[in-house]
């Protein structure tokens, strides 16, 4: 096997329980690495810290499986990760029959998404060196789930950047183009391969549980980038008087009307549109909502892109803050683990600066619990929310 020795102080945040080592700290090979191996980990003295895989292409060189030396990076280890993985899924009592079975590093499997709807199983495997243990993981969900069909996803960014070789494509039994999921008293069409990420944003499951709460019957709501309607629907069923989605995919609306029938609801006025020319035109008539959820898509795929991020949260922010009712609740995402929750706080600071708008913060949201978020890897924790009661 492989031996990677790093730099002098590298091993301190791995002793930690960190899984990445970055090309910069790597000190020495003991040969040429081959795309995808598994490797030995050592600190600059040569003692052991752990195994991983490798990828010498990119910036994140090393992913760590494990830190104990007696276990090495094998299909039973895989398989063992998995079955844990899901104890620990069925420990949680979610109230649907979606969810997230692995979640990357956050179930000691880098590279690795499994979501489950119902019967049916999406994969994404978004490391190269994971992919080489896809048919060990196939084979153990088969074992685990008896899924009627698995369906393998392919994220381009990923597949650039990591030279993965896989294809969007079916792996396992048949996976129809409409799958029906339940979550609370709410359903939803899911198609895992057209859908976006695996099929369905099953890390905001608690928001739109938490928006529920909120409404108490008649309100004015409006869900900026609502995809296919999940907010909009939430508080619509909850009692909302008056419901607005806007999207600029004209295939997330049809969803979003699709799943607005599902439940058995109608009159939410479905937008396609721009969401900052649609928030500048509301501010310029002077519309104001009792309710405003803004869920952009991840605006910073990497660090560079942070700024410029940024100041797209705070056009959006000073738009919403403008719309909001005295008393109202503005609710503002981010789903990039660049983006901070010190970031969202200080952006949503500087937006009522401008606004001359004072908040009290109603609560934090984060990605639900079959997400989970591991302390010592503050990359698991992506999905961010502020909800704030707009005072002035």
């Amino acid at each position: 096997m492989l031996q990677v020795r790093v730099k002098p102080g590298v091993e301190k945040k791995i002793k930690s329980g960190f899984p990445w080592v970055y090309r910069k700290e790597i000190a020495s090979y003991s040969r040429t690495p081959k795309k995808g191996e598994t490797v030995v980990v050592r600190d600059f003295a040569g003692r052991f810290l752990g195994y991983g895989y490798i990828n010498p292409e990119v910036n994140i060189t090393i992913r760590l499986l494990s830190f104990d030396k007696e276990k090495k990076p094998t299909p039973e280890l895989i398989k063992e990760r998995i079955y844990r993985a899901y104890q620990y899924r069925k420990s949680l009592n979610i109230n649907s029959n979606a969810y997230r079975l692995i979640h990357s590093e956050g179930d000691f499997l880098p590279g690795l998404i499994v979501d489950v709807y119902d019967r049916w199983i999406a994969i994404e495997f978004t490391t190269y060196g994971m992919e080489e243990f896809k048919e060990t993981v196939t084979e153990t969900l088969k074992e685990l789930l008896k899924p009627k069909g698995i369906y393998e996803k392919v994220n381009d960014f990923s597949k650039k950047v990591e030279g993965l070789r896989g294809e969007e494509q079916l792996l396992y039994g048949e996976v129809p183009d409409e799958i029906v999921i339940s979550e609370y008293n709410l359903k939803f069409y899911v198609n895992i391969p057209e859908g976006q990420k695996t099929g369905m944003f099953l890390d905001q499951r608690y928001a739109r549980y938490f928006l529920k709460n909120l409404i108490k019957g008649g309100e004015r709501v409006l869900d900026v980038f609502c995809h296919s309607g999940g907010f909009a629907i939430s508080a619509k069923k909850a009692g909302a008087k008056e419901v607005i989605g806007v999207d600029i995919s004209d295939l997330a609306l049809e969803l979003a009307k699709k799943n607005e029938k599902l439940n058995g609801l109608s009159g939410i006025n479905w937008v396609q549109a721009n969401a900052f020319d649609f928030l500048k035109k509301q501010h310029k008539l002077g519309e104001r909502y009792d309710v405003v959820i803004i869920d952009p898509p991840s605006f910073a795929k990497n660090k560079a892109a942070v700024a410029n991020a940024l100041r797209g949260y705070k056009e959006l922010l000073v738009r919403g803050l403008h719309i909001t009712k005295p008393g109202g609740i503005l609710a503002i995402f981010s789903c990039s683990f660049h983006i901070t929750e010190e970031h969202l706080l200080e952006v949503l600071k500087d937006a009522c600066f401008d606004t001359r708008k004072v908040v009290r913060v109603r609560a934090k949201t984060y990605q639900d619990l079959d997400h989970p978020w591991i302390l010592q890897i503050p990359n698991t924790l992506y999905l961010k929310g502020i909800w704030v009661e707009v005072l002035t």
